[in-house]
């Protein structure tokens, strides 16, 4: 049986003493797991995971490709002009009018650079929303809900509250792929992209030892008028003798990234004691 503990006044207290962190523990939700032990605060409510979201997509992917016996490398010819312009898309950068993407390019641009297009791709070529919440619920999670696209809520900001995830289904999600990446040559592609993430390196990691590395994938809401988003970010965290930690941590109406930072080393702190 799981241990599990609630930490709610070692979060907070630090927020009094100015460290960046919000009073109102009801903004964020985190998660940790350490042998089987979990330590958070607000770890079974809903948050938007945005584009954390990109995580349990890519292993329903990994799975349709399996299943369909297609390669990382076969391609798909994606046109420019039908791909979302006014978004955060790295890929719109490598190419004009038509060209070829690899199933590996996708998700290499979706998970490592977090591209909403790649993923957009993903989602048409290798299964809709449904298909990716179908097969969560295959694999035993039913605290993960995803019923939209990239681009349906690119069109209206406040549906994506309908990409969903308590810190600790993520936190569990994450432990299963862990315990899985070498099943087969499309889990362990996905882990090698995660682990070349280049989003978020004043989340999560900047919190994590000089020494350790980080298998993580970010999320990031639309700012409010007051220039405020939900900022996410979730993964496991490789420590230099062996052993690791799975963290997820979901914040909304953040004003900084080192929120993030300043929760997860509470979080690991709590979690060595």
């Amino acid at each position: 049986m799981r241990k599990i503990v609630t930490i709610v006044c070692a979060l907070i207290a630090t927020s009094c003493l100015g460290q960046d962190l919000i009073c109102d523990s009801t903004s964020y939700g985190a998660c940790i797991m350490r042998d089987g032990s979990f330590v958070g605060i607000n770890d079974n409510e809903h948050f938007a995971m945005h584009s954390v979201m990109k995580f349990p997509q890519a292993l329903c992917v990994a799975d349709y490709l399996n299943r369909k016996g297609l390669d990382l490398d076969d391609t798909i010819v994606v046109d420019k002009a039908d791909l979302m312009q006014n978004t955060w898309s790295p890929m719109l950068k490598q190419f004009e009018c038509k060209t070829a993407f690899s199933f590996a390019e996708l998700l290499e641009l979706s998970l490592g650079q977090s591209d909403n297009n790649a993923s957009e791709l993903l989602f048409k070529y290798c299964g809709k929303p449904h298909a990716v919440e179908k097969y969560m619920r295959k694999l035993g999670f039913h605290d993960i809900h995803i019923h939209m696209t990239e681009e349906q809520i690119h069109k209206n900001p406040a549906k994506a509250i309908e990409n969903s995830s308590t810190p600790t289904e993520m936190v569990r999600l994450f432990e299963w792929f862990y315990h899985h990446k070498d099943d087969n040559r499309y889990l362990t592609f996905i882990w090698k992209a995660m682990a070349d993430c280049s989003t978020g390196q004043k989340r999560i990691p900047a919190a994590i030892p000089a020494d350790a590395r980080i298998v993580h994938k970010t999320g990031t809401g639309f700012p409010s008028a007051e220039g405020l988003q939900d900022m996410n970010d979730a993964g496991i965290i490789l420590m230099p003798n062996g052993s690791h930690d799975i963290i997820a941590i979901f914040t909304t109406h953040s004003s900084s990234e080192a929120l993030i930072a300043n929760i997860a080393r509470q979080l690991l702190d709590t979690i060595i004691k």
